[in-house]
């Protein structure tokens, strides 16, 4: 049996949802844990998500934010 992998959708997302897609496998807690890690070290993708207005208290996601870290990050 051949498992089909689902495109990823540029969409708002929940930032446990995105981070989850990253690292699958782990709780919730821990893979934020570890997109944030990846975030805080990137400097290019920070300052861009600076200039696009990102607010790090929101739940979520924009689109154009998760294009962003798409960008830098690459698909999850």
């Amino acid at each position: 049996m051949i498992q089909e992998e689902k495109a990823f959708i540029i969409k708002a997302y929940d930032k446990a949802e995105l981070a989850e897609l990253y690292s699958p496998g782990r709780t919730a807690a821990a893979a934020l844990q570890t997109l944030y890690r990846w975030m805080q070290r990137n400097m290019p993708l920070q300052k861009e998500l600076n200039e696009a207005g990102y607010n790090k208290y929101r739940h979520s996601f924009l689109k154009h934010e998760v294009a962003i870290i798409v960008k830098h990050l690459g698909e999850p």
